[in-house]
This record gives structure tokens, sequence and C-alpha cells, in this order.
């Protein structure tokens, strides 16, 4: 007697859908404090960028939700088109008066009453397109070198902002999607030696992200410059101890700590909360890890699996860079926090991927036994 294995789709994973749901609440709850400072100075209203994130992380579930129903692979069709029109706005934004720029770098396009961050589309219009390819062809053929070219463009307009952290999260998952879809491993490490030229290249050729790089090396040398939000950083955790100064007490968000909303929440969280509540957040993301790898790693097509790793990597990937970006472990990139840290772009589109792996988590496996 043997057994046969018959895929189904069945009821979505509750305990991923209820913790995104919780984390994203909890994100909310530590941004009102994080941005208070900033909201009152800005907008005369401390609940300004609160208001904002909320009806951003209420699309996003929308979002969420509606991905969540329809079968994953009609996203196949739109690979490339997503992938054409994230070029055309990048393009936008890197050589039109439609750019706007912030913090030193030009990242967001302004159409009118939309303003929207092109390079968080371009992740996963690159994840796309390049586990459509990587399902239909060898990693070695010419579709695939084709795709990877379009990838590539983008990566390179996204660096031309400037935006490091997601140019290199974009390089970094397609060579994992390549490794997880049978590259040889050599090649691979050939691939991430390539990418890491290309990281110093970039430095080399922007001043503003060299002058982050040296201030990440030695931040006391120049505590009021370029090691200035490293060392806020610094205080802030020392300050929060093992429990924390207490909710909305923190000092550091006064001020002090650059964007404290943004690509530092995770520093007020630490002051606030204290190692127990940096560890709540860190567990969070590695629970969401082993549920979305969980729901990719089951799917029968190679399409819905790769995705799927694409995105729990990619979205595992960006907590990495932010949190030790934060901590010294590595320098600053200026990438979100996701769930948590504001942007309202990135919040929709994690909302975006999150319903993906919710969609794939449906996907059964059932055993039968064959006579």
């Amino acid at each position: 007697m043997n057994q046969i294995k018959k895929y189904i789709i069945g009821r979505p994973d509750s305990r991923l859908i209820l913790f995104v749901c919780g984390f994203a609440s909890i994100g909310l709850i530590l941004l009102l404090s994080a941005s208070s400072y900033e909201s009152e100075k800005s907008a005369r209203d401390p609940l300004a960028l609160f208001v904002q994130q909320s009806i951003a992380v209420g699309l996003g579930g929308i979002v969420m939700f509606l991905t969540s129903l329809f079968d994953y692979r009609y996203l196949r069709k739109f690979g490339w088109i997503l992938s054409v029109l994230c070029i055309c706005f990048l393009c936008l934004v890197d050589f039109s008066s439609l750019g706007i720029s912030a913090g030193g770098s030009e990242r967001w396009l302004n159409l009118g009453p939309l303003t929207f961050q092109p390079s968080e589309i371009a992740k996963i219009a690159a994840l796309i397109l390049m586990a459509d390819g990587l399902a239909n062809f060898k990693w070695n053929s010419g579709p695939i070198l084709l795709r990877l070219i379009i990838c590539l463009v983008m990566a390179v307009l996204i660096l031309k902002e400037p935006d490091l952290g997601t140019a290199v999260i974009i390089i970094s998952t397609i060579g994992y999607l390549l490794f997880a879809s049978g590259l040889n491993l050599f090649l691979a490490i050939g691939a991430l030696v390539t990418g890491f030229a290309g990281v110093v290249l970039s430095l080399q050729l922007n001043p503003y992200q060299m002058e982050r790089f040296q201030g990440w090396l030695s931040p006391e040398k120049d505590p009021l410059g370029a090691g200035y939000n490293l060392l806020q950083s610094y205080y802030a955790i020392g300050n929060g101890g093992l429990f924390g100064v207490g909710y909305g007490n923190s000092i550091q968000k006064l001020g002090y700590l650059p964007v404290s909303y943004a690509d530092y929440i995770f520093p007020v969280i630490s002051e606030e909360l204290g190692v127990v509540g940096s560890l709540l957040i860190v567990g969070g993301f590695v629970y969401f890890l082993w549920r979305g790898n969980a729901a990719a790693l089951k799917i029968p097509g190679g399409f819905g699996r790769l995705l799927g790793l694409g995105i729990v990597f990619s979205l595992a990937l960006q907590a990495i860079f932010n949190l030790s970006g934060v901590i010294g472990l590595l320098p600053m990139t200026g990438v979100p926090l996701p769930f948590i840290s504001y942007g309202k772009t990135s919040i929709i589109m994690t909302g975006f991927m999150v319903g993906i792996l919710i969609n794939l988590s449906k996907h059964k496996v059932v055993s039968q036994n064959k006579v």
C-alpha cells in the first residue's frame, strides 16, 4: 500500500493572521509614543503621524485581505508590467522634478494627490518577476538573464536616490531565490562578492553614504556630525535598562534621536520598554519567520514556494538591517522596521506581501493511501 500526496485549498493559517494583526496593532501603539514629539513640533498635533499611519495600516489590512482571496498564481501575469512601471516611476524620482527629497535622499514620487515610494513597490515587483522566471526556466538561461537585468536596473535606479538598503535587499533576495532554485554554491559566493564590490563602489560615489559609513565605524570621532545618530541610539538603548523608563517616557525622542518614529523607532522602544520589550519585538519577527516559511515550504508549485520564501527573506532582511543599524552592528541604511516604523507605502506593501503568505497558507497537503 503506497501513499500519494494530494494538494487541496483549505483554511488559511489563523495563527499567522492573528499574529500579523496583533503585531501591526502593537506597532501603532509604539508609534503613538515615538512620534508624538515630532507630530507636535511639525503639525501642532501629537496625533498627526499616528493618524496617518493608522490610515496606512487600515489600507494595508484591506490589501492583505484582498490579496489573500484570489489565486496567487495570477500574480505571474503582472511581474513584467509591475517591473516596467517601477522602472518608469524610479526614473521620474531620479530624473524629474516630481521626486521629493528628505533626509539626504530622493525616494518619494509626487503625482498630485498621490505620494509614494516606488522602491517599496520594486521589492515585490522583482520578487514576482524572478519567482515566475525561476519556476519556468533554469537559472542560467536567457529568460532569467533578461529578468536579472531588469531587476538590476531597478536596483541601480534605487542606488541613485540614494537608497543603499533597499537596493541591497532586492539584490540579496534575488541571490537567495537563485540559490533556492539550484544555483551552484560557488557561483552564489561569487555573486555575493560582486554585490559587495557594488556596495563599496556606491559608497565611493555617494559622499552622503560614505559619511554614514565613517560615522558607523567611529561615531565618537564626530559626535555632533556623522556619529550623532548612532550615539543617540546608544544613549536611548542604554537608558532603558532591563524594564525601561515606561511607555511614553522616552527622553531621546524629544528632539535628540532623529526620525524616532521611523528609522530609529527601535531605540525608543528599548528606552521605554527595556531589554524585555526589545526581546519581545525581536521574538515577534522570529515567529513571523517561522510561520511564513512554513506556509511557503508546503506549496506544490515552484512559483508559489519561491515567492513565499522570497517574501519572508525580504522582510526578515529588512528587520535585520534596521535592528543591526540602530545597535551599531551594521551601518544604518534608512530601511524601516516592518510592521512598526512609520511609512505609508512600506506598510501597505507589507500588507500585500503578508496577504500572499496567507494565500499560500491555504494550500494543504493531504496524504491518501493507494492500494
